[in-house]
């Protein structure tokens, strides 16, 4: 099957005026790519293909943001793409993007709703950057194994607490606090008089952004209480189509140890669960 995707001219239109405004920004340049580009989520429809074929299948893509992942999902072959979004503009944005492809979805939904598709209906679903956002981590995992037939994958990817740097506003400290507290801690730092209005802005906007913090550890445990097989995604520094960047080698040695893989700083976790 060969598919082509492309952002169509309308959808590039509304991000930048989305963007109006914040040109100044720390981070103007990296939502711009980060809004416009779909191939790092075409890497991973790759690295998926080797446990998985995808032609054929239906994929849900959970917290699809803009919706770049659908259409990596439907350039991949999948023959239906849903996406669930509770951003209502993101969901505005995300259905003007798959709007001209057929078999690609985007639905609202509310932080505490559960899905609306019937049990063991998809192959593949992607989580990625979202469960550290959900306020019900069970329910959440729940719902994801509900819709998933037996034999699907689940693509999980998170910041990982060990990791010192909050990954979303690059500032060191949070993960390695209870969520309420660096909430708290940061927003009365914001309010110094001596801070430069960038860190200013920074420790301003962290109140809110992340719900859970994430490890290895929790996620295995996850898996475990859900009955799904957990695989940790090893770094492959040779590959170029690898969908992450390359880690320090000892970090890499920690992953394959079986005890030291749980205290690897790495900066994000990267997980496959299989259900049987």
């Amino acid at each position: 099957m060969d598919r082509h995707a492309v952002n169509p001219p309308a959808f590039e239109e509304a991000v930048i005026k989305h963007l109006a405004g914040k040109e100044n920004q720390f981070n103007y340049a990296q939502m711009v790519e980060t809004f416009l580009d779909f191939q790092r989520f075409v890497k991973w429809t790759v690295l998926i293909a080797r446990q998985i074929p995808i032609e054929g299948t239906r994929v849900l893509s959970s917290g699809c943001g803009f919706g770049g992942s659908l259409l990596a999902w439907w350039q991949a072959g999948a023959a239906e793409v849903q996406g669930v979004e509770v951003d209502p503009e993101f969901v505005e944005m995300a259905q003007l993007r798959v709007e001209p492809y057929d078999g690609l979805t985007v639905h609202p939904i509310g932080p505490r709703d559960p899905l609306s598709f019937p049990d063991a209906y998809f192959d593949i679903i992607e989580s990625m950057d979202v469960i550290e956002h959900v306020e019900d981590v069970h329910a959440y995992m729940a719902e994801l194994v509900r819709v998933l037939k037996p034999g699907g994958r689940i693509l999980m990817v998170t910041p990982n607490r060990i990791w010192p740097v909050e990954q979303h506003l690059n500032i060191a400290g949070p993960p390695w606090l209870p969520v309420p507290v660096a909430d708290e801690l940061f927003g009365l730092a914001a309010k110094l008089p001596f801070l430069d209005e960038d860190r200013r802005f920074k420790y301003s906007k962290l109140k809110g952004m992340r719900t859970q913090n994430m490890s290895l550890l929790r996620v295995r445990g996850l898996a475990k209480r859900y009955g799904l097989h957990m695989e940790l995604i090893h770094d492959e520094p040779e590959n170029p189509n690898f969908p992450l960047p390359p880690q320090p080698d000892w970090h890499n040695r920690w992953l394959h140890h079986p005890i030291g893989k749980f205290f690897s700083p790495i900066k994000a976790i990267s997980v496959i669960l299989h259900k049987p």
